[in-house]
């Protein structure tokens, strides 16, 4: 495992203690301290007095990456979660479960990369263009999930739905595994952050592999920010929908318009209000509790995959809105016991794993 001082200064700047305190309690020089941040190792006493200290276990402190095929980029929290190693060592946990089923994977599939380190406007314009077409995205109109998740099948990402734990503070996460791209989406997500979600961390798949990094940056989390809310929100709905409110007379008006392009095209207010922001400098309107009561109205991904508890109708949602995913668990599931098999679809407390494996034997063998 690789040595990880980063996650320090991290947990220091945590836990509201500056560096020079911290090399104070442990008996250190600030200098060693720095050193260690920068990649030297300490010993053995001094890292227990560290961990001691931060309150964390040494495997804090190295990296969980190239070890066991996987990597988890250090992605950003949702709402006001923080980014902590811990909570990214429960992310690696979670692809960790994955390890032999992408190990097993025979077929690698060739996928676009994105290597341009540029983050200008232009650049994420360019990158949002692209990308449309390869969602086969209506021209003017809103990304909506059925092209959302055309893209994450053209991007060669594997779309895992699994109930995250209370510690993974995400709606959905990138990792690279053996290669192979995945977004593990939280069960519980719902539909209205979806696409947000779902865009996000497809950019950082096709440029995880652009060498862009693995350290927490907060410039590329707001990169990618950028090209999302190009990709869900293209130039001409921004106009048709700023063209609309704009000449209402109050903002409760203007909200309630919102709510209505909200719920038709299936999407969240707050990325929308932000675009129209770019092309309206003057334009103000606050949208925070109105979108939180908003979004409530919206199913989660979970109760869409699991409307019924039908066997046959979760497969055929989850072949539509996982392809590239769903393939490959029909290539292995002979060979998985059906506790693992519900384990690997994030089944096993909602459908009998034995009957998945019937009905996937009946309905798509033949299809593999």
């Amino acid at each position: 495992m690789e040595w990880n001082g980063e996650a320090i200064k991290a947990l220091a700047k945590e836990r509201k203690v500056t560096l020079a305190d911290l090399a104070n309690q442990i008996g250190v020089s600030r200098q060693s301290l720095t050193d260690w941040i920068n990649g030297a190792l300490p010993k053995g006493i001094h890292l227990i007095a560290l961990c001691k200290k931060l309150g964390v276990t040494p495997n804090t402190f190295f990296k969980v990456s190239d070890d066991n095929g996987i990597t988890v980029p250090v992605h950003r929290a949702k709402a006001n979660a923080k980014v902590t190693p811990e909570r990214q060592g429960y992310a690696h946990e979670l692809a960790r479960e994955y390890s032999l089923f992408f190990k097993n994977i025979s077929d690698p599939r060739i996928v676009p990369v994105i290597r341009s380190k540029d983050r200008s406007d232009e650049s994420a314009r360019n990158i949002a263009d692209k990308l449309r077409v390869r969602a086969d995205a209506r021209k003017g109109e809103p990304l909506n999930p059925e092209e959302a998740f055309t893209l994450m099948e053209n991007l060669g990402i594997h779309v895992i739905i699994k109930e995250f734990p209370n510690t993974i503070k995400a709606y959905a996460f990138y990792t690279n595994i053996h290669s192979y791209r995945v977004v593990f989406l939280d069960y519980n997500t719902k539909i209205s952050d979806l696409i947000f979600a779902l865009l996000h961390e497809s950019i950082h798949a096709i440029r995880d592999e652009g060498g862009i990094g693995t350290s927490y940056d907060p410039d590329e989390e707001k990169f990618c920010d950028l090209v999302a809310n190009y990709i869900q929100f293209p130039e001409e709905y921004i106009k048709f929908v700023f063209d609309s409110i704009h000449g209402l007379p109050n903002k409760g008006h203007q909200i309630n318009q919102l709510k209505t392009f909200g719920q038709k095209n299936i999407h969240a207010l707050y990325g929308l209000v932000q675009q129209i922001i770019k092309s309206h400098p003057t334009f103000n309107l606050n949208v925070g509790g109105a979108d939180t009561n908003f979004r409530k109205v919206f199913p989660s991904i979970g109760d869409e995959l699991f409307s019924d508890s039908d066997v046959s109708s979760y497969l055929n949602t989850l072949r539509r809105i996982s392809p590239v995913f769903f393939h490959e668990i029909v290539k292995q599931y002979s060979g998985l016991s059906d506790r693992r098999l519900g384990e690997l679809l994030g089944v096993e407390h909602i459908l009998d794993g034995k009957e998945v494996r019937l009905e996937l034997e009946k309905s798509y063998k033949q299809r593999a």
